[in-house]
């Protein structure tokens, strides 16, 4: 293993692993009535995740959707054109809709984007909240659950073995069956994406898969117990020195409070439904500004506003990766670069700083 290799692991696995995503979505006509083509979101996306990489974070996310609202359906493209013009960021799927896709093919581009970025690929599988993957691949949604488990399995199979004898219920078979490219790392990333199911975390848990929670709404309380669901599994299935837990949040580091408020039509048109029966909600005024509020779940405001959301947050809840999701609802392109910008500069250097501190008294008590 190259020495380029061993330190991009090394990074994402020492310390506080802060980095930034996007889902991709496109708003043809933004509220502020700019044009915005899938061409011209290719590139803003590109682009961020070189401007993450310059920044030193330390993972780029990209969302998989198969619906007219987003451009990414095939994040490992995506992602590939990313680690051509990167050096050290380590590369995610944020999430890969592994119910209703192929887990060897999945493997397969993921070890081939691993190849092209010298080993910095991670794969995120979930179970997707949207049936457009299941309608267009010709998958059973009524069987969401097994569809998941059985592939989440193969999967795992795949990523252990490079030659594969298996039988299931949902693919054909596999008999002594050669599985290439392998991945330059020994065994690729797996994380698991969980929304709000405590019986997800407990599997992830179980199988001793690393965890990012989503966390779109409320206070920390919902966290903390799927949090301690999967701790539990893992300590009750001996994988304790294998859990990682992430949190994905949706983030806008703004120069002032009030022009952090401002940013409410982007985030009202992000969450929208945008057609009859097409997933979404509707987010008021008034749910928007409670959000802002310490306590609260949108990390949108100052870097000292965000900075002190997050110290709360990492004391709750001891992360291992946070993951803000940056580009949301068609905000402009240059204030996206902005937000980026502080996250990198000043907001991950305070966490990471306030993250070692409460490290150094823990491990003073002997926690």
């Amino acid at each position: 293993m190259s020495s380029e290799i061993t330190t991009a692991t090394a990074q994402s696995t020492a310390g506080i692993d802060i980095g930034i995503a996007s889902l991709a979505d496109l708003q043809p006509v933004t509220v502020d009535g700019s044009p915005r083509t899938a061409v011209e979101r290719i590139e803003q996306i590109v682009a961020l995740g070189v401007q993450a990489d310059g920044l030193g974070l330390d993972h780029f996310g990209l969302g998989e959707h198969h619906n007219t609202d987003f451009v990414v359906s095939s994040p490992a493209v995506v992602l590939a054109a990313i680690a051509n013009r990167t050096n050290r960021i380590r590369l995610t799927s944020s999430v890969t809709t592994l119910g209703a896709l192929d887990p060897v093919r999945v493997y397969q581009d993921f070890a081939t984007l691993d190849l092209i970025s010298h080993g910095r690929a991670e794969i995120t599988v979930g179970r997707s909240a949207y049936p457009e993957p299941f309608t267009l691949f010709g998958a059973d949604m009524s069987r969401y659950d097994e569809l998941f488990a059985e592939k989440l399995d193969l999967l795992l199979q795949v990523r252990a073995n490079p030659s594969l004898t298996w039988h299931g219920e949902f693919r054909p078979d596999l008999e002594d069956a050669a599985i290439t490219p392998r991945a330059v790392q020994d065994r690729l990333p797996v994380w698991l994406g969980v929304g709000g199911t405590p019986g997800s975390a407990a599997r992830a848990g179980y199988l001793g898969l690393p965890m990012i929670l989503g966390y779109i709404g409320g206070s920390p309380d919902r966290l903390q117990t799927l949090a301690g669901i999967y701790r539990e599994a893992g300590a009750q299935s001996g994988n304790t020195d294998n859990l990682r837990l992430g949190v994905a949040l949706h983030y806008f580091g703004a120069p002032t409070m009030e022009a952090a408020a401002a940013t409410y039509p982007y985030y009202y048109d992000f969450l929208r439904p945008k057609h009859q029966g097409g997933g979404g909600f509707t987010v008021t005024p008034g749910q928007f500004q409670l959000g802002l509020h310490p306590g609260r779940h949108l990390m949108i405001g100052t870097s000292e506003h965000v900075i002190a959301k997050l110290a709360e947050l990492y004391d709750a809840l001891h992360f291992d990766r946070v993951q803000a999701l940056v580009d949301w609802g068609g905000l402009p392109r240059e204030l996206v670069a902005e937000s980026v910008h502080r996250l990198g500069t000043e907001i991950a250097p305070a966490l990471r700083s306030h993250v070692a501190a409460a490290d150094r008294a823990q491990a003073r008590s002997g926690i």
